[in-house]
């Protein structure tokens, strides 16, 4: 009796786990929302940052709250997610990095310091040093913070940038456009599109002080504006945007040293008309590569990537808008959102983590002047 007894309870037991584990993933499947922040431009009746609820099972987005906030055209998220920091890109003194907390339910204003340019673009947070680093624009020049706990921000650096490229009217003075650490994060590289250069700086670090060194610089074909670049997994392979030109120049990275590989279009063979190249984004596997054309395309190019880091269009997507700026990948990789700064709008298109295909999935999010999204 007493051994049936014991059968009895451990098979009660066994039934109330599985119960309690069946519960636990039907309300996992029910929902996975997710916060999602987008930045703008508040001149055209934008209140600032914007909090949507993202639900990665569905692909459909919520309006949760909005923050007040001037132009904040780029956003950064912290690694542990509870602060999200904010370029506010005013073309003069005034323009800043603002810092938020975020404690999943709201943001809350902490700090904001001047950038000493006009025009920040864009901010690139590290995940393993209290630092941020922001471009200048308009200003031509970037700016190094120290970040605090608790969202503090003090600018511990200031580099300018000088030179000149071929194309007189956008490149007749240093544009600093993008800030981006390197894989293991010993250093920051830099992207010109004014001069066609890519400035690599070292992060020293003695005791608690951190600085940026210039290292080396590499130059990117001519008139081809370097906007925005990424790395594969082992910092081996990279890859730069080039705005003016809307091509990619892969870079291989050879005993040490940068070698350009190849340039890719992105654009569809035979196309003619403006290019404003504006993002570019490794899928999380490794596999896939995509950017985004403004301009007269309005597109974005699915790339894959083979072993050696080559790269093969694949395909070309319309934007279902004008001016996709930013666009990101949700956590999962099921979706991919692209903001179309001029229309007012942000696509969200299903994808193939298989074959990196989009599909547009006909849901939209309006939203005046979306310029960035981060999750």
């Amino acid at each position: 009796m007493c051994n049936l007894a014991i059968y009895f309870i451990n098979t009660i037991i066994m039934r109330a786990a599985m119960i309690f584990m069946l519960s636990c993933l039907v309300q996992c499947s029910i929902a996975q929302e997710i916060p999602m922040f987008i930045g703008t431009y508040t001149h055209a009746g934008s209140q600032g940052i914007y909090l949507y609820m993202f639900d990665m099972n569905t692909g459909d987005a919520t309006m949760y709250s909005s923050t007040a906030s001037e132009h904040p055209s780029f956003l950064a998220r912290s690694a542990k997610g509870d602060m999200l920091y904010a370029v506010n890109e005013i073309g003069d003194t005034t323009a800043s990095l603002s810092s938020f907390t975020f404690d999943g339910d709201a943001l809350s204003f902490v700090d904001a310091i001047p950038t000493d340019g006009a025009s920040p673009c864009h901010v690139a947070v590290s995940k393993r040093h209290p630092l941020a680093v922001v471009s200048n624009y308009g200003g031509g020049s970037l700016s190094v913070y120290r970040l605090d706990k608790n969202g503090g921000i003090e600018q511990i650096q200031h580099i300018q940038q000088e030179g000149a490229g071929p194309n007189k009217e956008r490149q007749e003075a240093s544009h600093v456009h993008s800030a981006f650490f390197s894989p293991d994060e010993h250093r920051v590289y830099v992207q010109n599109l004014g001069t066609d250069k890519v400035t690599i700086y070292r992060l020293d670090k003695t005791n608690d002080d951190y600085r940026l060194v210039e290292e080396s610089y590499l130059s990117t074909p001519a008139g081809g504006g370097p906007r925005h670049l990424v790395f594969d997994e082992n910092g081996q392979n990279m890859y730069v945007l080039l705005e003016m030109a809307a091509k990619i120049a892969h870079y291989e990275n050879v005993d040490g040293n940068w070698a350009l590989v190849d340039t890719v279009s992105i654009n569809e063979d035979g196309f003619e008309g403006d290019n404003g190249a504006a993002e570019i984004k490794r899928s999380a596997d490794g596999k896939f590569l995509y950017a985004s054309n403004r301009g007269d395309a309005n597109t974005i190019t699915l790339f894959a990537i083979d072993n050696s880091g080559k790269l093969e269009r694949k395909k070309v997507y319309a934007t279902g808008g004008e001016g996709p700026r930013n666009f990101n990948i949700s956590p999962d990789g099921r979706f991919l959102l692209v903001a179309n700064q001029q229309t007012n709008n942000i696509t969200i298109f299903e994808r193939s983590q298989e074959t990196g295909e989009l599909k547009d999935t006909g849901k939209q999010i309006e939203v005046s002047t979306p310029v960035c999204i981060v999750f």
